[in-house]
């Protein structure tokens, strides 16, 4: 379940569990996870379509960083695959297929305040699932949350993504789109360094003044 900090942050979050999945969240029939990989429609653009082949079965979720997972269309999302890790926070694309546990929070991944509250899921230490539907939103998503929560690089996050993925390239316009993201947090962070720099240097001052005004008082005062 979430923390109580997530609360503030939460957007729109959709309960799915099983007994009554959101319209745009179907579960997918057990029998429809026994299946070759499909052949890959045109939308499906961050497959590397020279890299290694998708899995010809569905596996679970893979862990592409602590406590962070990570399922693709090709993936075996269930409640029990998802209660055995201890994941009830879930990030997933509109379209995504597959059942979640009883009480499990999820948001869209295109909700403008999810990525901040799966960071903050992040560091109170509860597991995240990232479930992409294949159009590439997903992989952006999870990027960006390693970008944010662990201040890894956009190549650094990717290659995360791609140790377990190895068939998953991030589309060019994502890429910029993540760049651009990764510099605005870097100036945040330089910004931030600045005003404590300030502030250390203000208190310094503010303690010498003090120190002069009570020698001052104390000689007076003799």
């Amino acid at each position: 379940m979430l923390p109580p900090c997530i609360r503030h942050f939460r957007c729109r979050l959709v309960c799915h569990a099983i007994s009554g999945p959101p319209s745009r969240l179907q579960s997918r029939p057990a029998a429809s996870y026994a299946y070759s990989h499909p052949p890959m429609p045109e939308k499906l653009a961050f497959y590397n379509p020279v890299g290694p082949e998708p899995p010809t079965y569905p596996l679970p979720p893979e862990e592409i960083a602590p406590g962070l997972f990570f399922a693709d269309i090709f993936s075996l999302v269930n409640p029990a695959e998802l209660r055995t890790r201890g994941i009830y926070n879930i990030a997933a694309a509109r379209d995504c297929e597959g059942s979640y546990p009883r009480g499990a929070e999820c948001a869209y991944v295109d909700e403008p305040t999810t990525l901040f509250a799966l960071a903050e899921v992040r560091r109170s230490g509860h597991p995240v699932l990232v479930h992409c539907d294949g159009t590439g939103e997903g992989v952006d998503f999870a990027t960006a949350l390693l970008v944010m929560s662990d201040r890894l690089s956009v190549d650094e996050a990717m290659e995360r993504v791609t140790r377990k993925f190895p068939y998953i390239s991030l589309r060019p316009t994502s890429r910029r789109q993540l760049l651009g993201f990764e510099g605005m947090l870097m100036e945040e962070e330089r910004k931030k360094g600045r005003l404590y720099d300030h502030m250390a240097s203000a208190g310094r001052e503010i303690r010498q003044n003090m120190h002069g005004l009570l020698s001052k008082y104390l000689r007076t005062s003799s």
